[in-house]
Formats: C-alpha cells, structure tokens, sequence
C-alpha cells in the first residue's frame, strides 16, 4: 500500500513539474510575441492639405475597415485595416511620403486598427489644415531605399472599398 501511495505522489509531482514548465513556456512566448507586436517599424506622416474651392484635400483614397471584405484586400488578404488604395501625383500625400499599399495605424493619435472606413474618413477629413499619420509598409526598414510595390489590382477602384479623402 505505501508503495502505491509513493508511485501515486510521484505522479501527480511529475504531473504538477510538467504543467509549471508548460506554463513557464508559454508566458515566454507571450512575452516574446507582445514584444514583437509592439515592435511594428512604423513611420509618421505629417500631411498639409491643399485648398482647392475652400475645401481642404489630402490627395490620397483609402480602402478597407473593418466593416468591408477583408478577402478583397489586394495589398494584405484577410487584413480588416485601413489601407491607402490611391495617391494623387503632386499632391499633399505624394509630397509627405504616403505611398499606395501603406497601412494606416493612427490618424493624429486615434488608433485606425480597428475602425471602420467611415470612422477612418471622418478623422482624416477632420476640418484640420495639417493631420499627422502613423503607417507601417512591407518593406519599411531604417534605412529604406526600396520602392514598394503595388499590388495590379488597385489600377481598378471598387466600392465601397476604396474612397477619396
């Protein structure tokens, strides 16, 4: 009986180390991957609109939200975010650095990861002359000399997908 009683105690002892060090791995690897998540190269945009007929123009078209088909998504598949389908040549955009494909993760501090188009459009045509944007690319790198490349597909607008800003 006591040797039963032994061989059941280092059971559940060997039991009990295994799930500890399970449990030890695994708050690693969180660590690891919240790490890595905050960890996004991002570059931050600051836009002058232009103004054309008392309007103010940004010069750049979004797509994406959470509220369209992320599927569509020609420059991420299956992203839900906000991403910039179009940019006027010459403009505002073109002249700060936004490029086609760049995802847009803050527009003047309000987080975009998670908002639908339309949010995303109110806060970029807010009645602000200068609007500051964080976006994060492909090939964004510290010392960047790559030109992005732009998906095919974007050459045909859909809607509601894409819109103007």
């Amino acid at each position: 009986m006591l040797l039963y009683v032994i061989y059941f105690f280092s059971k559940l002892l060997i039991a009990a180390v295994k799930t500890l060090v399970a449990n030890i791995y695994i708050r690693q690897m969180e660590e690891e991957l919240n790490a890595f998540q905050t960890q996004t190269l991002c570059e931050c945009i600051e836009i002058v609109k232009d103004v054309e007929d008392g309007s103010l123009i940004l010069g750049f078209a979004i797509g994406g939200g959470i509220d369209q088909d992320a599927s569509k998504n020609p420059f991420v598949p299956n992203d839900p975010g906000i991403f910039v389908s179009r940019v006027t040549p010459g403009g505002p955009a073109e002249k700060a650095g936004l490029r086609v494909g760049d995802k847009i993760l803050q527009v003047n501090g309000y987080d975009m990861t998670m908002s639908t188009q339309k949010q995303a459009k109110k806060h970029l045509t807010k009645n602000q002359r200068i609007i500051r944007i964080k976006v994060t690319r492909n090939n964004l790198m510290p010392d960047e000399n790559v030109a992005t490349a732009v998906p095919q597909s974007i050459d045909r607008p859909t809607k509601p997908h894409a819109e103007y800003v």
